[in-house]
C-alpha cells in the first residue's frame, strides 16, 4: 500500500501533468486532486484491469529483470522517498553498487501497448523524452531527484541514471489459478531503457512544483473556509 506521505504532494506517477503548456484543464486538475488529498487526509481509490495487472506482477517482473540482466536490483517496498516537503516519488526498485543507491527504477506491466513502446527503442519519434512515453520520462527524472536527495543525506553521490522495465506477461488463468503464459521466449516479453539524467528538466521540474504548490494552498485555503 502507498505511504500516506504521498498526500498532498506532487509524487512522480503524474508530475507529468506540471509540465501542460500554461496551466491546462489537466494541470489544474492534478493541482486541485493535491489540494482535496491535503484536506481530506487520504487519496481518491483509482483500480483498473490494467493496473491491478500491473501491481500483480511487479514482484516476477523484477525477479526476470535480475535473471535476464544480471544487475543487482532490489524491490524497495512502496518506500517514499522525499524531495522536499512538497514532492517525493515512490521507486519500484533501486540498482545498487554494494549498500549505494546508483540507479532509480520502475517497472511497467502493459497489457496493450507493449509492443507499441518496445517500437519506440528503435523509431526515434520520442527523442525529446529518451524515446520512452512523455509521462514515464518525467516520472524517471522525478525518482532520479527522490533517491538522489536520499543518497546526498548519506553522503552518497546523486542518481543519474533510471531503468524503465517493461514486462510482458498473460492475463490468462486456467481453472486451478495457473497463469497461461504467453508463448514467447522470455527475451521477447521483457525489456529495459536506460533513461539518463536531465539537468535542464529536473531544474525546471522543482520551478513547476513551486508554482503548483502556490496553486494548492490557495485552493486549500478557501477549501477550509467557512461558508457564511
Amino acid at each position: 500500500m502507498l505511504s500516506n506521505e504521498r498526500l498532498g504532494r506532487f509524487t512522480a506517477s503524474g508530475i507529468h501533468n506540471l509540465f501542460i503548456g500554461g496551466k491546462g484543464a489537466t494541470k489544474d486538475k492534478y493541482i486541485f486532486n493535491k489540494a482535496e488529498e491535503r484536506v481530506k487526509g487520504y487519496s481518491k481509490s483509482f483500480s483498473s484491469r490494467h493496473t491491478d495487472h500491473g501491481i500483480l506482477n511487479e514482484s516476477e517482473a523484477l525477479e526476470n529483470f535480475v535473471a535476464t540482466t544480471g544487475i543487482n536490483a532490489i524491490y524497495l517496498e512502496e518506500r517514499y522517498y522525499p524531495i522536499n516537503e512538497d514532492s517525493g516519488a515512490t521507486p519500484d526498485f533501486a540498482v545498487m553498487d554494494g549498500d549505494i543507491i546508483i540507479a532509480s527504477g520502475d517497472i511497467k506491466c502493459p497489457t496493450e501497448k507493449f509492443f507499441e513502446q518496445k517500437m519506440m527503442m528503435f523509431d526515434d519519434k520520442n527523442s525529446d523524452y529518451q524515446d520512452v512515453p512523455k509521462e514515464y520520462f518525467y516520472q524517471a527524472q522525478c525518482q532520479m531527484m527522490a533517491l538522489s536527495r536520499s543518497n546526498e543525506i548519506l553522503g552518497h553521490p546523486p542518481v543519474t541514471e533510471h531503468y524503465l522495465v517493461r514486462y510482458l506477461t498473460s492475463t490468462q488463468y486456467d481453472d486451478d489459478g495457473n497463469k497461461i503464459e504467453i508463448n514467447l521466449p522470455l527475451e521477447a516479453r521483457i525489456f529495459y531503457k536506460l533513461i539518463k539524467k536531465d539537468d535542464a528538466v529536473q531544474k525546471q521540474m522543482l520551478k513547476e512544483i513551486e508554482k503548483a504548490v502556490e496553486q494548492r494552498d490557495l485552493l486549500i485555503s478557501i477549501f477550509v473556509r467557512p461558508i457564511l
